[in-house]
């Protein structure tokens, strides 16, 4: 038979009553904890037994007073096997009693409420601290994002929105924890062990969600390697030759300026490609099939407010057609907007010169029936 073994701990130190219910678990098969990290935890075998298990938080003391505390507790039968490594700059030490008949370790609820609350205090300061740097730190990636914010989203990959949102959570449930630690102890009751098995799986969950958040980039960015480009065959698009077309302005050429296929998770098949002429011109598409309609709603209004940008005066030409749940055609001086959305479908084309859109309000009509 093995002397050792190696499990996840199931829960961090704000929550010491399932620690100790699983020490004690752990003790009645004959485990003894030796060691106890971040993640992992050691235990050494010993004869099982019934025993109770009791954590404290460490204090700053010297070695003579820590050794003489120690001694203390030994003769009240109790024996510190192991110190718990915590998250939050304090860590706990383990005391084991055999014992049935020996006093409890902690027999002043006052004590024991003032022995934990500073370090649950620094918890909850730590908590809070972490989700006012997460709001942040999202509200810097949307707001200084280099497109409308909804845009930005919707080309990502959003493993980053995931974590951060991941993360957010994990602090939420600390905080509920923390609260009714402190409520406990504040009425003189000991923490209650609630359930350590389901903290253990909540703590699985954790550690394999916070790596799949980690590896996300790292697959996303190999994807293009062997993934083919999302099927935009039915989406709208107007090439400048169709603007060009019986006009004495046939003559002009353009060159492909910018080129964007791809495929998101909010938005499986969207394109954006821009057109730049000899002098300057421009003629820009881009088209979005997006998850859901709402997507597809906020969409059409962010393009919509950001043509209408620093108070510029747009002329509005209604645009009336089955095909359309939504449309409009924007006039700035020689800059124009032709905006449509059709269910989970926006298109929008972009140009800085006079043309007649009728043709290519009826195309993209037809490709969004489809």
């Amino acid at each position: 038979m093995k002397d050792r073994k190696r499990t996840l701990r199931p829960l961090e130190l704000w929550n010491p009553g399932a620690i100790e219910k699983w020490l004690e678990d752990e003790a009645a098969k004959g485990w003894r904890l030796e060691d106890c990290g971040r993640v992992l935890a050691t235990f050494r075998a010993m004869e099982p037994g019934i025993y109770r298990v009791r954590l404290r938080p460490q204090r700053p003391e010297t070695p003579e007073a820590r050794r003489e505390r120690g001694e203390t507790c030994r003769e009240m039968g109790w024996d510190c096997t192991a110190v718990i490594t915590g998250d939050d700059d304090y860590d706990c030490e383990v005391f084991y009693c055999g014992d049935p008949s020996a006093p409890e370790l902690d027999t002043d609820p006052v004590a024991r409420s003032w022995a934990w609350e500073k370090p649950l205090r620094r918890s909850w300061r730590t908590a809070w601290v972490v989700l006012g740097l997460l709001a942040a730190l999202l509200a810097a990636l949307l707001l200084g994002a280099p497109r409308p914010a909804l845009d930005f989203l919707l080309n990502e990959n959003l493993s980053w929105l995931l974590w951060l949102c991941f993360l957010g959570v994990v602090m939420l449930r600390r905080l509920w924890y923390l609260r009714r630690m402190r409520r406990q102890l504040a009425a003189g009751l000991a923490p209650d062990p609630g359930n350590w098995r389901r903290d253990r799986r909540w703590q699985q969950t954790v550690v394999v969600l916070f790596l799949v958040c980690w590896m996300l980039p790292l697959v996303g960015g190999m994807l293009p390697l062997w993934e083919a480009e999302p099927d935009i065959a039915g989406l709208p698009f107007t090439a400048p030759a169709d603007l060009l077309e019986g006009t004495d302005r046939s003559y002009w050429e353009f060159e492909t300026d910018h080129y964007v296929c791809r495929s998101t998770p909010l938005a499986p098949a969207r394109f954006g490609i821009q057109y730049r002429g000899q002098q300057g011109e421009y003629v820009r598409n881009a088209a979005d099939r997006l998850r859901f309609e709402f997507l597809a709603k906020a969409l059409y209004r962010e393009r919509e407010k950001a043509f209408r940008e620093n108070d510029r005066p747009a002329a509005e030409t209604a645009v009336e057609n089955s095909a359309f749940d939504q449309a409009v055609l924007l006039t700035t001086g020689e800059e124009r907007l032709f905006l449509a959305r059709s269910g989970k479908v926006v298109y929008a084309l972009w140009l800085d010169f006079p043309a007649d859109l009728t043709d290519s309000i009826a195309a993209a009509a037809a490709a969004m029936r489809e």
